[in-house]
């Protein structure tokens, strides 16, 4: 990097070429990581999502459920999914960090917080690569495909 002196202020300052190199650098990381982000094999949710809330969810999250009517949360359907509960939205579309439903499917089953509701509330946590498949969906977009 070239540095000259502000005669004015008498500091060393990057010089314009710098600086924009630092800008491209720092541009090529963001685009290298979105990249990263979204380089999974594409996700179906009829093929691949639904069977997963199949096994687990919609015996709770269907009309009559406990999860419906506890959270007015159904998970029968692509839309209804998307219809969210009394809490909002269930997820956030490309954002698989940001979304409630991953909150309760996997990061409260690692909270020190003895009330975090976790999602199953009786059997076992989703599996890794059940997890993996719901938030890789996210990260995609969350479409009806």
């Amino acid at each position: 990097m070239h540095l000259r002196i502000d005669k004015g202020r008498g500091e060393l300052r990057p010089s314009l070429r710098a600086r924009i190199i630092v800008l491209a650098l720092g541009a090529s990381l963001s685009m290298a990581t979105a990249w990263a982000q979204t380089s999974a094999p594409p996700v179906s949710f009829q093929k691949q999502v639904m069977p997963i809330f199949d096994k687990y969810c919609v015996s709770c999250h269907s009309p009559g459920g406990v999860g419906n009517i506890a959270a007015s949360l159904d998970l029968t359907s692509y839309r209804e999914l998307r219809s969210g509960s009394v809490g909002g939205v269930a997820l956030v579309p490309y954002h698989s960090e940001r979304s409630p439903m991953m909150r309760y499917l996997k990061d409260n089953w690692s909270s020190s917080n003895p009330n975090a509701l976790k999602m199953p509330p009786v059997g076992p946590q989703l599996s890794a690569d059940d997890l993996k498949t719901i938030s890789d969906w996210i990260d995609q977009g969350a479409k009806n495909n």
